[in-house]
């Protein structure tokens, strides 16, 4: 009897370990251990891509981190999408989506041509693509900062832009942790190792690695702005955001300076009737802050309609040209619209006109930061 019953418990732990080995084993590497990384959005909806791989590499179920197919030799062929799932270069029967994961520092993975760092993920939805490149956060402020700012500016003002971008992708990345992407390509200026970093970002960023900002124990929404005029407003308050961000503050260089920075410009009525899909424009009315009469929103007004714009969204439709900053006033002259104001840029974060003179009275990064940010910690993260 003792004996049956003990064929009978082996037996069925036997069983528990083979329906174990049974169930699909995450043996992804690149997800055990691996830096900060943000996933970019490079291309949305595409019917094929053409994919190169260089070197060993391994590809994965990106929902399960099942491995499905490796190789350590160089290919290049195109993504197309088949009713059985994917073919790129073979039949991948049955995956409508693969992640191509770099075997090591050697090898690197390319998409029409164009090196991207990190692991490529591809959605096949509809008969179209999905692109995505997961990237550490370093490399990935390398190309984007080498993008906004091609020529240097003072070496401690790289370094505070560099933290406030750390601050910020750090925050997107943890803020949306079970995304599929994080940001898009076109809409933060990324383009992989097309470029390569421009001196002055590689340095900036290196010498500031892993520091960043917190308010309230976490990363925030960060972000600087070319003149604040004066004043900057809380990041929550212009983009309309439930989430927490340190309070605006007063700068006094740039608002000691504020009148040599005014500019008018002027809008044609119908050029805004029609950039609002409006017969006619009747008026145009701003939604100020009440802390610094930033604007955060706009109404245009027309024949009984009624058109609301925050204030990014309006300031294309205008043109960054006609409308530098958020700090303005708007009148109504006939057939003329005309914009009044000082400044340039969102009216948030870091005001960079007063970071570069405060660098050269000598002060470090982390103080022209704690002078933006106010009741934010600097730390180092490991």
């Amino acid at each position: 009897m003792f004996l049956r019953h003990l064929m009978t418990v082996v037996g069925g732990m036997l069983s528990m370990v083979a329906s174990l080995h049974a169930l699909p084993q995450n043996t992804d590497f690149s997800q055990k251990s691996k830096p900060m990384t943000l996933k970019v959005l490079l291309s949305k909806q595409v019917p094929e891509l053409t994919l190169e791989v260089k070197g060993r590499h391994y590809i994965y179920n990106p929902l399960d981190g099942t491995q499905i197919d490796w190789g350590i030799l160089s290919k290049r062929y195109p993504v197309k999408a088949e009713a059985y799932g994917i073919e790129w270069g073979e039949k991948f029967k049955g995956s409508h989506q693969l992640r191509f994961v770099p075997g090591d520092s050697q090898s690197s993975i390319l998409v029409n041509g164009i090196q991207y760092r990190g692991c490529i993920e591809i959605y096949l939805n509809n008969g179209k693509f999905n692109v995505i490149n997961e990237v550490d956060v370093e490399n990935y402020l390398k190309s984007t900062l080498s993008a906004e700012f091609p020529s240097p500016l003072h070496d401690e003002v790289m370094s505070a832009i560099s933290i406030v971008a750390r601050t910020n992708a750090y925050f997107v990345a943890q803020r949306n942790k079970h995304a599929f992407w994080h940001v898009t390509a076109d809409e933060v200026g990324y383009r992989g190792a097309a470029h390569l970093p421009k001196p002055h970002v590689e340095r900036a960023v290196d010498a500031t690695y892993h520091a960043i900002l917190t308010y309230r124990d976490a990363p925030f929404a960060a972000k600087w702005t070319q003149n604040s005029a004066g004043s900057t407003v809380d990041f929550a308050a212009i983009f309309r955001k439930a989430i927490s961000t340190p309070p605006g503050v007063q700068a006094p260089i740039a608002l000691k300076d504020r009148s040599h920075h005014a500019w008018t410009h002027s809008l044609p009525k119908t050029d805004l009737a029609h950039a609002s899909n409006l017969s006619k424009v009747t008026a145009v009315d701003l939604y100020l802050t009440p802390q610094s009469e930033k604007v955060y929103a706009v109404k245009v007004s027309g024949d009984g309609e009624v058109k609301d714009y925050d204030f990014s969204t309006f300031q294309k439709m205008v043109g960054k040209n006609r409308l530098p900053s958020n700090d303005f006033k708007v009148q109504v002259k006939g057939d003329t619209i005309v914009f009044t104001g000082f400044g340039e840029g969102p009216g948030v974060g870091l005001c960079l006109y007063s970071a570069k003179v405060m660098a050269e009275r000598g002060e470090k990064a982390p103080q022209i930061l704690s002078a933006f940010f106010p009741e934010t910690r600097f730390e180092k993260l490991k």
